[in-house]
């Protein structure tokens, strides 16, 4: 599918736009525009009407549509402590546990168009 493609091609983007919204704290979307894991592209895939309720109920699914909530969650908190002013706390957290999370969501991605593959 190339909604999965596309996502990690965003999702490696967005880390970039991170890192810089740690500089630019005053100018980054809110904290709470990010947490929303339905608002993104993706997301709004994940969660919107093209996936059938067949596709919903498999593993692959679930997987994905939960370590990309946590993708959100993570990203949500690395702007937070930007917004604070924190900075050292924000890198450690971008290149620890968002790092670690984008690879995890991307793995899952990967394992879930695999899957997709062999069905076709």
């Amino acid at each position: 599918m190339k909604e999965l493609e596309a996502a990690l091609a965003a999702h490696v983007i967005w880390m970039s736009e991170l890192r810089q919204a740690i500089v630019n704290a005053a100018t980054t979307p809110g904290a709470e525009c990010v947490r929303a894991d339905d608002k993104c592209p993706f997301g709004r895939w994940l969660y919107g009407p093209t996936l059938s309720l067949e596709e919903r109920a498999t593993e692959y699914y679930r997987e994905v549509r939960a370590l990309h909530a946590e993708f959100h969650q993570v990203g949500a908190r690395v702007l937070e402590l930007a917004a604070q002013g924190k900075v050292f706390e924000a890198y450690r957290i971008l290149y620890g546990e968002y790092l670690t999370m984008s690879g995890r969501l991307a793995l899952a991605i990967r394992a879930w168009q695999k899957a997709l593959q062999h069905t076709d």
